[in-house]
This record gives structure tokens, C-alpha cells and sequence, in this order.
């Protein structure tokens, strides 16, 4: 298994000091990343000299349309700019969320999830010489409703012929918000289908319940038991955070300054994930 991190300029450094090894850098990471990416000539100057470091792990294929549940992503999917960003990044495979936008109340869920695979097998096919094609769980049951049911995701992936990219902390929000054991939850995903698998942490405050900060125990365990089911060709860090919007007191990552903390805790996890893989 190879291990993959999102970027940020604190794991850029510990790259050049050689104080943690890993296969891939996971971009984008955070919002204001997306930013670099709207100019694909800054963007590609910049995976020149990333890439002479690592490859990098590319997520979605913005700014090119990539809402799987939009009736017009087919029209309007830019090849020039998705090629752009595979040719710049090296990225062996794409992965993607099976809808970016919130799932409306007053259209037929099979309407919906009819555009979903019918876009999905356009990117499957479109990308099908790559290594992988890869499906995310999603999360939060307010926004994204019925994909948070484990069926919906086997018949998602089944219908499909995509990947699966497991999500660890987006599997406990969607467990959640369907009332079912976290454990048993994940033990109904179609695992097998498994080819990556997102890790980070999560904290709950008063003010609610937020992801991507260091992992967790119970995040560690969930690693541990769905590696009994799978065998993913990725496992990807995917910490950082650029607020803490519930007052967890997490170190933050920003685009132009290092935080040691978030360079002392991307080596804590990054240490633990090599002995859970080893194991």
C-alpha cells in the first residue's frame, strides 16, 4: 500500500528535510488551493516543481465541471483542462464525490441518481487508461440524503464499474445521521470495491462536529477493521484544516505560513498509518 498526504507548506518542508517519506501529495487540500488551480500556466509551474518531489494524487478536476449530478457535465466537461491537470500532476488515477451539489427535495431520487451514473460511466470510460476511477462517500444526510445508504453506494459503484474511495470520517458523519453503529456501518460498504481510502480525525464542541484535524482513536480502529475487508492501493492523509470554526483549538494550515504543530502532528500520523499498514 502507498501512503499519500495532503499538501500544504509544512508537508513541502518535511519533504526536503526527509523527516517523513510517503508515495503521493494530495492536491487539491484545501479551499484557498483551488485558487492556484484556476490559472492552469501558475498551476502546471507549479506541479513542475512538486512533481520532481513526488507525484501528485489529483482530486477532482476542477476548474473543468466535475458534478456528477448535473444534467450538463457532459457538454460542458473541458478535456483540454483534465488533461492538463493529469499530464501536469503525474497522477496515477481521479477520484471524484458522486455529487457536489445538495440533493433537492422536490426531484425523484432516481431521477437524480440516473444523471449521477450516467456521468460517472462518461468519466470511467473517458479516463479508463488510468489506473483508477474512484467514487467518495459522502457525508452529511441533510445535504446528500439517500448516497449516504450503503446499497445506494454498492449500486452506485456496481452500475458503474468505478472504484471506491473510502472516506473514514465521512463514513462516521453518514453513520450518524443514519442512526447505525459506526462499525457497522462501514461493514456494510462495498470494501472490496476499495482501491483508496481518505483518514483524518474528527472533534465534537458544542458548537458542533468537525473533520480533518488528527486522527482519532476511533479513526485509527476504523482503519484497522476495514483493512480486514480491503487491501487499497492508496491510504491518504487528509489533514489540515484552515479554521477552527468550533473551537476545537486544532493548528491551522494557511497558504504562506508553517505551523510547527501541523508539521508535528502530519509525523505522528504519518508514523502511526506505517504501523497500522505493516501490521
Amino acid at each position: 500500500m502507498k501512503l499519500a498526504c495532503n499538501y500544504c507548506l509544512e508537508l513541502e518542508m518535511l519533504l526536503d528535510e526527509k523527516t517523513i517519506d510517503f508515495d503521493y501529495i494530495k492536491y487539491p487540500a484545501q479551499g484557498f488551493d483551488m485558487k492556484r488551480m484556476e490559472n492552469l500556466e501558475i498551476f502546471e509551474e507549479f506541479c513542475n516543481k512538486l512533481t520532481q518531489k513526488r507525484p501528485i494524487l489529483l482530486h477532482g478536476f476542477y476548474p473543468s465541471p466535475h458534478d456528477l449530478s448535473s444534467p450538463t457535465l457532459q457538454t460542458n466537461f473541458n478535456d483540454e483542462i483534465a488533461n492538463r491537470l493529469i499530464k501536469a500532476t503525474k497522477t496515477p488515477g481521479v477520484s471524484v464525490h458522486p455529487t457536489l451539489s445538495k440533493i433537492p427535495a422536490n426531484v425523484p431520487f432516481e431521477s437524480i441518481f440516473s444523471t449521477i451514473i450516467s456521468n460517472a460511466k462518461f468519466l470511467k470510460e473517458k479516463f479508463s487508461h488510468m489506473e483508477f476511477v474512484s467514487l467518495e462517500t459522502l457525508d452529511h444526510i441533510d445535504r446528500w440524503g439517500n448516497l449516504l445508504k450503503p446499497e445506494i453506494t454498492k449500486r452506485l459503484l456496481d452500475e458503474t464499474d468505478c472504484d471506491y474511495l473510502l472516506d473514514i470520517s465521512h463514513a462516521y458523519y453518514a453513520s450518524r445521521g443514519l442512526k447505525i453503529n459506526f462499525f457497522d456501518y462501514l461493514r456494510m460498504l462495498p470494501l472490496e470495491k476499495t482501491v483508496e481510502i481518505h483518514i483524518n480525525g474528527w472533534v465534537e464542541t458544542e458548537k458542533g462536529l468537525m473533520s480533518h484535524t488528527k486522527i482519532n482513536d476511533e479513526a485509527y480502529e476504523a482503519l484497522r477493521e476495514v483493512l480486514q475487508y480491503c487491501k487499497p492501493q492508496i491510504i491518504t492523509l487528509e489533514y489540515g484544516r484552515p479554521d477552527d470554526r468550533v473551537g476545537a483549538g486544532c493548528p491551522i494550515v494557511s497558504p504562506d505560513k508553517i505551523n510547527n504543530d501541523v508539521k508535528n502532528e502530519i509525523i505522528e500520523q504519518v508514523t502511526k498509518i506505517r504501523e497500522i499498514i505493516r501490521m
